[in-house]
């Protein structure tokens, strides 16, 4: 009987084009792909035709048992394993950040599968990327912490943590926090030493993503109505600023500027 593998794989935060190479081989590879609700079109794409496609996202108000998902997802991988597949368990942004891979990854420990787990773009490496947010910067912050904006059991985050991270000058990043945003910029609005900014970057990587930033007393009194589509992740800090406007490019064109002039003054250059 021919031996079967499992991979995890991540799918990244939409776009096609930054897939890792390894994943998009194992992809078109599977003979089975079982993927979430994220997974884009455009990544659907690149699903092969003979691969059995199962659909296990999960899906806000859908009703169903999140345990009782995850063993489905855990019997389905079993069963196509043991039929000797090739199966993909498809997860968007990376497997090990929200994205259950460890409890995955235990459950065929367990159960003694033969698997390999593929990295995949995280939402806030490809918000910073696409957007230049920064998420340290040289003397001004050196530490990033990824928060949820819900906990195990569904109840919110406390801000305790995040307001100390914000006051050390470290970056903050919140998954899942859309609907939390206003009750969350109101509490760091006042309670914070100083405002601080706040990136909200909604589909990242997709053909219509968009960022919002301001401070914490902007996002404090925005209307629902004005905030982003869902999925988005939230980039929060005191240097966190997106760098670009007039005043700043203006001013780093003549710094360029000058040190060019005084590049080519180099008596090296006078050689060709």
């Amino acid at each position: 009987m021919k031996k079967g593998k499992i991979w995890i794989v991540g799918a990244g935060p939409g776009a096609a084009d930054l897939l890792t190479i390894k994943a998009l081989r194992s992809i078109q590879n599977a003979d089975v792909i079982l993927y979430d609700a994220l997974i884009t079109d455009e990544v659907r794409a690149l699903f092969p035709n003979k691969a059995i496609l199962i659909d296990v996202g999960k899906r806000s108000g859908d009703g169903k048992n999140p345990v009782s998902r995850q063993e489905y997802i855990h019997d389905q991988m079993l069963m196509y394993y043991l039929l000797g597949s090739e199966v993909v368990r498809l997860k968007s942004g990376d497997p090990m950040v929200y994205g259950r891979g460890v409890e995955e990854i235990r459950f065929l420990l367990e159960a003694g599968l033969e698997f390999e787990l593929i990295p995949g773009i995280s939402a806030a490496m490809a918000a910073s990327s696409e957007f230049w947010i920064p998420l340290t910067e040289r003397g001004k912050s050196s530490g990033i912490h990824f928060h949820s904006a819900v906990k195990v059991g569904g109840e919110k985050s406390a801000l305790n943590e995040i307001i100390r991270e914000i006051e050390n000058d470290d970056t903050v990043v919140i998954y899942m926090g859309l609907e939390h945003l206003k009750d969350m910029a109101d509490e760091l609005h006042k309670k914070l030493s100083k405002e601080t900014n706040i990136n909200v970057v909604s589909k990242v990587s997709y053909t219509d993503s968009d960022v919002i930033s301001g401070n914490t007393k902007f996002f404090s009194q925005i209307k629902n109505s004005e905030l982003p589509a869902s999925p988005a992740v939230i980039v929060l800090g005191n240097h966190t600023q997106i760098p670009g406007s007039r005043e700043v490019s203006l001013r780093g064109k003549a710094a360029v500027s000058s040190k060019i002039k005084n590049f080519i003054r180099q008596p090296f250059l006078n050689l060709f």
